[in-house]
This record gives C-alpha cells, structure tokens and sequence, in this order.
C-alpha cells in the first residue's frame, strides 16, 4: 500500500502508481511511444518506467549471429527485451504495445504476480494476415503457422486487462475474436497539434501543385503508384516531395527528402506542401495523415485500414482506392480547384484538434493507467474481507 498523499522531491504524488510502459519500435509505434512519453512524463500521478522493444539493436551480439535468419535474430532480441514484463518486484500496472512479443513472459501474469495490463494495439494476426500480399509482399499465413501466430497472440490477450485498440476498425477485429466490449477501449493516438501547427502565413500556392508524401516504407506506402501518377497527364502540372528511408531515383519535379519524426525539417515540407498524398497499398492507422491534417492540410489517401476514421471524404481529404487510375483521377480534379484547397485544410486542422490532440489523448491513457493501479494497490475494505 502507498504512503499518504503529497509529493515527494520528483514532483510525484507520495502515492504515484508504479507503471511500467513497454512500448515498441515497429513502424509508427514508436512514435506513438515517443509521444505518449513526452506527455506523461510529468504526470505526477505516475511513477513510469519506460521501456522500448525495438526488435534489433546493430551491432550487438545476437544480431552478428548470421548463421541464424535475420528474422529468427529479430524475434530473440524481441524476447530479450520484453522481459521487462516478468519483472521482479512487480509494477502496480503495466501498458505495452508490444503484442505478441511478449507471449514468453506472460508466465508472469498468473496467480498473485499478475497485475493489470493495458494492451495498446492497431491490429490483430487476423487483420496483419488479411494485409500480407501488400503489407509483406506474401501470401496469408494459414494451417500451422498461422495457428502458431494465434496462440502466441492468444497468450497475451489472456493476460491483458484492458484493449485499447488505435481505432474501430481494430476493435472489430478484437469482437469477432470474442474480446467483449467491456474490456475494449478505442483510444486513437494522436500528435501535439500545437507543435503541428500550420504556418503563420500560408502564401497563395502559385506553379505546379506541391504535394508531399510521407511514408517509411515507399512501396507500401503507395510511392511507386504515386510516381507512375506523375508520368501521365500530370507532368509538369504536380511537384513531388517524398520523404522515405528508401532511395528513389530522381526525376523532374521529385524531392528526396530524409527528415526524421517529430523535427522542424520535417514540419517545414508540410508548411510548403499544398497537399498531402499517401496512397497505401495496406495502412492500419496513419499517423502522418495526422500531422498533415494538424498543419491545415487536406489529406488524399487510400481507403484501407482506419483511413476513413481520419479522414472524412470530400470535407478534410479524399479516400479513393489504391490503385494508380482513382489516384490520377482525384490528383487531376483537385489541380483544376485548387481554391478549394485552403477551406478543406482548415476544416482539417479543425478535425485534427478536435478528435487527435495528443495530449488529451493521451491523458485518457494516463487516467485508465492510473484508475487501473489504484484499483489494484487500494486494500480492500473490512467488510469486504469477510
């Protein structure tokens, strides 16, 4: 049982909950990771150790290991670094985004070590596999391998407490696996849109349409649909800047940006955008859709994953199918209005404040973590031991 209330020299309550966050580097993860630290750092309600899954780490032992597959050695280090969730002593609460992962350790989670466990998520194995021809370039997993995906997958659904899902696309997926609603929150991640915040003048776009397009993986992210769009009829009437980890061969008109999240290099090809483009071949949830949209620019992207949950059609963006006809069709028509541009921008930063502040999001996340380790350390009353 903690002390009494106050705060100790940490600025902590002198009963601050005792959270372990486990989070993980996969793909956009980690920058909800990075975000959800950064506002709840000074939470003085938490006492937070935060802890990062990163699935590899240059350099070190394991991964000069090259006799076992790359994947084998990424799952190890996987392991390794989940193991922070069968620690001793045991937290008051943990929340982890760390999925299946953490499937070795959840022996922890039984009988009086067990503790509540939000499980933060933006798909299911059900949902990845639906995705795998475009996520992976595979086919779907099925018989033993796809029933070995679901038991480990399984193990840590059985030691969470409390799922919350990025949006309701994911949370369906949850239900259709019997998760009842009652331990189904949708807590969508979001940015500072304070920081994403548009320029303090836009100046009147002038020459060709400047789109920007944001996305670590280029072919996923529908890059190369992007540049066959831009041979066509377009030519000359678009500019492109692509910010990617993949090399692009350059081209007329095409910028290769390296910008890292969350850095004003990247900030600043927003502010010279007119629009934002990202027609995925296979999304769950896209973050940099956010921090379009929270910078007052309208969004074109592909209907997939929990697009739609973002972007509402024809007010704040477009949705369109990811393939390269509906993308030049839409491309063509926005170029012939351009004036409308601005409108639907604001009406974009508007949705941006309203639905993905992070920091109120994420003081949602704060609250239940905080609600769920009270509940766990407040002792029960006499009457109740009875």
């Amino acid at each position: 049982m903690h002390g009494t209330n106050g705060v100790n020299s940490r600025g902590q309550e002198s009963n601050a909950v005792q959270a372990l966050f486990l989070g993980s580097g996969y793909a956009g993860h980690r920058t909800r990771f990075t975000n959800l630290r950064s506002h709840l750092e000074s939470d003085s309600r938490l006492n937070a150790d935060w802890r990062l899954v990163t699935g590899w780490r240059p350099g070190h032992l394991l991964e000069r290991l090259t006799p076992l597959p790359r994947s084998v050695r990424g799952r190890l280090r996987a392991t390794l670094e989940g193991a922070p969730l069968a620690r001793l002593p045991r937290p008051d609460v943990i929340w982890t985004a760390a999925g299946p992962d953490l499937a070795p350790h959840t022996w922890a989670q039984v009988g009086p070590l067990r503790r509540p466990l939000v499980l933060d998520l933006d798909w299911t194995v059900d949902l990845r596999e639906s995705l795998a021809p475009a996520y992976f370039g595979r086919p779907p997993r099925r018989g033993v391998t796809r029933a070995w995906a679901r038991m480990r997958e399984a193990a840590v659904w059985r030691a969470t407490t409390v799922f919350t899902p990025w949006s309701e696309w994911a949370a369906g997926a949850l239900r259709a696996r019997g998760v009842p609603d009652a331990r189904i929150r949708v807590m969508p991640p979001g940015v500072d849109v304070e920081w994403w915040r548009p320029p303090d003048c836009r100046p009147p776009s002038e020459g060709p349409l400047r789109i920007l397009f944001v996305g670590g993986d280029f072919r996923r992210k529908g890059g190369e649909l992007l540049l066959e769009a831009l041979r066509g009829p377009l030519s000359g009437r678009v500019e492109l800047d692509i910010v990617t980890r993949d090399d692009v061969p350059a081209r007329p008109g095409v910028r290769l940006h390296r910008a890292e999240p969350n850095t004003d290099a990247l900030r600043d090809l927003y502010h010279r955008a007119d629009l934002f483009v990202m027609p995925s071949l296979a999304e769950c949830y896209g973050l940099a859709t956010i921090e379009a949209m929270a910078t007052g620019l309208p969004a074109l992207v592909s209907d997939v994953g929990a697009s739609r949950e973002i972007v509402v059609d024809g007010q704040t963006g477009w949705l369109i199918s990811p393939d390269a006809r509906s993308l030049v069709a839409r491309l063509d028509a926005i170029e012939r209005q351009r004036p409308a541009l601005r409108a639907m921008g604001d009406a974009a930063r508007c949705r941006a404040i309203s639905h993905f502040d992070g920091a109120r999001n994420d003081a949602k996340v704060a609250d239940l973590v905080v609600d769920l380790g009270r509940l766990w350390t407040t002792p029960l009353p006499e009457s109740s031991r009875r």
